[in-house]
């Protein structure tokens, strides 16, 4: 009987834990926040702040439960050739997009393009840390606990992540849609979020500040 409570307490738990965290960034859309560093990166860390209190003081878990592993080598290493990876599908599914006339949200580019190195550097790292402690470890560890579905679990984050990137054009929904699959099969084929936190990282430096730069040159 105490095993059947603290189970559905926990379960609990998670449900509220996912509407919340996975409702917050759509939330975010809606306040209009001028200053790209607070909403990119600000309002995030917030999030990503929230989200640890929840797992240790609510959940009484620690951030081994969403797949944090020790940062080893390999580690290192596996993460930058999986971003590498992610790069190439990344132009692969640019030439598609281009070749088949997918729309893609210019004023989103030039945006980001209008940054300074620094602010893309923190946009790029908030982006690999807490989205992926976002979508990829707590949601699918959660879903999963709740479903007893690794499917289940695994899709719907995807989706999620797909929506959040809507105001980017549909053509660059198809890169995040295969981007975040593959990030998410890694994942769970490896449980390591570290492992897809440096792939994410490599992924967007190279797209928005490695690849620019060269462009230029």
């Amino acid at each position: 009987m105490n095993k059947s409570f603290t189970l559905m307490n926990n379960n609990k738990k998670s449900l509220i834990g996912l509407i919340v965290f996975l409702g917050a960034p759509f939330l975010l859309k809606f306040l209009h926040i001028e200053n790209i560093l607070l909403r990119e990166v600000g309002m995030w860390l917030l999030l990503l702040f929230f989200i640890i209190l929840w797992i240790y003081f609510v959940e009484k878990r620690t951030i081994a439960s969403i797949g944090w592993k020790k940062v080893t080598v390999k580690t290192i290493f596996g993460g930058i050739g999986l971003g590498l990876v992610a790069f190439i599908l990344f132009g692969i599914s640019n030439v598609v997009i281009q070749t088949i006339g997918l729309e893609l949200n210019q004023e989103v580019g030039e945006l980001f393009a209008s940054q300074t190195f620094i602010v893309l550097l923190l946009i790029s790292l908030r982006a690999a840390v807490v989205e992926e402690v976002l979508y990829r470890g707590y949601a699918f560890e959660r879903i999963n606990e709740l479903t007893k579905s690794k499917w289940i679990a695994a899709l719907v984050p995807v989706i999620i992540f797909m929506l959040m990137h809507l105001s980017w054009g549909v053509g660059h929904l198809v890169f995040v849609f295969f981007a975040g699959g593959l990030f998410m099969l890694v994942y769970i084929s490896k449980r390591n979020l570290g492992l897809v936190m440096i792939a994410h990282f490599v992924t967007d430096v190279i797209a928005m500040l490695v690849l620019p730069m060269m462009l230029e040159a």
